[in-house]
């Protein structure tokens, strides 16, 4: 009687704590967003992604509200979470340090050698990624250095960075779906097992 008193005392407590940190992204994501409605359908997208996704899915609601403090509008929230976090998951860096860099870029709106560093740190081709995009927008070859003098004079843009980056992410990309990929690791697996026993710990405390 003891033991089963104390297995459904640890049970309750486990959907309050739990039940209680997803209530309060989505207050959070709430309160960042200022509307209720749209807090509800990106807490909703999240939780699906995490189901098949090696981040768990505190991680990433962690990881959309870095993205929305850059102003990043509604609409580009999500695509952009997931888009990062499929090149965060093929080169197994941490994902705020990728946000930190795009998020730079973004609000400068163009991009800078601090960036381009942070970059090429977390293993992101992007100097070469970028010789290819200008090779075929001035149809001629255009070399690494070349690109540098580029970033130096400010003339590469915000938009051309999110554009190479969205290549890599795009259908026959090197990191397109990369969060699925390796869900199907072993610890992709125990992962997304964790994640469907907190969502319904979650579901069961919220309905009840």
């Amino acid at each position: 009687n003891v033991y089963s008193v104390y297995t459904i005392e640890r049970f309750v407590r486990g959907l309050i704590e739990i039940g209680g940190q997803f209530e309060q992204q989505k207050i959070a994501l709430g309160s960042i967003l200022r509307d209720a409605t749209k807090a509800e359908v990106l807490f909703g997208q999240i939780k699906s992604l995490s189901v098949v996704s090696p981040f768990q899915f505190m991680d990433l609601a962690s990881y959309t509200k870095q993205l929305s403090a850059f102003s990043i509008p509604y609409e580009e929230l999500y695509d952009t979470t997931k888009r990062l976090a499929d090149i965060s998951a093929g080169l197994g860096v941490d994902m705020s340090r990728i946000i930190l860099a795009y998020g730079q870029v973004r609000s400068a709106a163009f991009l800078r050698g601090t960036e381009l560093r942070q970059f090429t740190e977390a293993g992101i081709p992007l100097v070469q990624a970028l010789a290819d995009k200008f090779s075929i927008l001035e149809n001629r070859v255009v070399s690494a250095g070349e690109v540098i003098d580029k970033v130096s004079r400010k003339e590469v843009s915000f938009g051309m960075v999110q554009d190479v980056l969205w290549g890599m992410t795009n259908e026959a990309g090197q990191f397109y779906n990369m969060q699925e990929k390796l869900a199907d690791s072993l610890y992709g697996k125990w992962s997304n097992l964790k994640d469907q026993w907190d969502i319904l710990m979650s579901d069961i405390a919220q309905s009840n």
